[in-house]
């Protein structure tokens, strides 16, 4: 199929298609006389599955490196890549949860503060 049927195919434009070309996510297709790209039906399954694993957070240079010498997906090296994926996410979980109760703790101040007429101070004070 030309790149324009895969872009509709895909829901990609053709620019991005041709950027995971050029990163080396999607084989270099086939050229035809007329120098038209020509891709496999597979490029269809192959570009949503780098959008999905974009959306999941994983980059550019680890998705590549998902996909084996023959193009094929190795799923030794993406369970790999999955699992050190979630503990990125654990750990922004976990800082989000800290920064989210701190962020309660200064509300339940600041209301405090504005109900009592108490002021806050909002500059370093200057000691010498």
């Amino acid at each position: 199929m030309r790149i324009g049927e895969l872009a509709d195919k895909s829901g990609l434009a053709t620019s991005a298609i041709r950027y995971y070309e050029r990163q080396g996510l999607l084989p270099a297709p086939l050229r035809a006389d007329n120098g038209y790209r020509h891709y496999p039906s597979s490029a269809v399954e192959r570009l949503r599955l780098i959008r999905l694993s974009q959306k999941l957070g994983f980059t550019l240079d680890v998705i590549r490196s998902l996909f084996s010498e023959t193009g094929e997906c190795s799923y030794s090296q993406t369970f790999a890549e999955v699992n050190v994926r979630l503990q990125e996410v654990e750990q922004l979980q976990a800082t989000l949860a800290e920064q989210h109760q701190n962020l309660l703790d200064l509300r339940k101040l600041l209301s405090h503060r504005l109900e009592t007429g108490e002021t806050l101070p909002c500059t370093a004070s200057q000691t010498q």
